[in-house]
């Protein structure tokens, strides 16, 4: 339902006016389009991948977190998200192959190392796939982070600063 201010079209307007327009909030008119969630395999894979890197971002402790606000501003979570996801997961695939070249011991310890349990990326590769990412960015653009390079025989340390809330 529509909500107007003074008469129709004079002053403001936002919502949806039966099923032929949808005022918006920035003042825009556009014709009301029915939503579509075809639900897809490729689509519910891609939001099975976002849903589970948002999960491994929640760990973060609050001096990595507070790093990251100050050094990629307040979207730095969709900065890593971007990062991971982007020209078709280009940087989540090399991560991930590198994690899989790990010896077994190496991916015990990651996995071991990484709370989320994710279903659908490698047990272990998701937390070395984001701190690798954040590492990256972080060397990329100059932003000082209290995290140590991931690799192979890093897992207990890398882990333990991504869930660090000691200042």
């Amino acid at each position: 339902m529509a909500k107007v201010t003074a008469p129709l079209m004079s002053m403001s307007a936002s919502g949806q006016f039966g099923k032929t327009m949808v005022f918006q909030k920035n003042g825009n008119v556009r014709k009301y389009v029915k939503p579509a969630n075809p639900q897809t395999d490729d689509q519910m894979a891609v939001r099975n991948r976002l849903k589970e890197i948002q999960k491994e971002l929640k760990l973060l402790g609050t001096v990595l977190r507070t790093q990251l606000k100050t050094g990629f501003g307040a979207r730095w979570n969709s900065m890593i998200i971007g990062e991971l996801m982007a020209d078709d997961n280009a940087a989540l695939t090399a991560y991930l192959a590198e994690f899989t070249a790990f010896q077994s011991g190496e991916k015990t310890a990651w996995a071991g190392a990484d709370t989320v349990n994710p279903t659908v990326i490698a047990d272990g590769g998701l937390l070395y796939s984001c701190a690798s990412a954040v590492y990256d960015m972080a060397l990329r653009l100059g932003v000082t982070v209290t995290l140590t390079l991931p690799a192979a025989g890093t897992a207990t340390t890398t882990a333990g600063e991504w869930t660090d809330n000691t200042p």
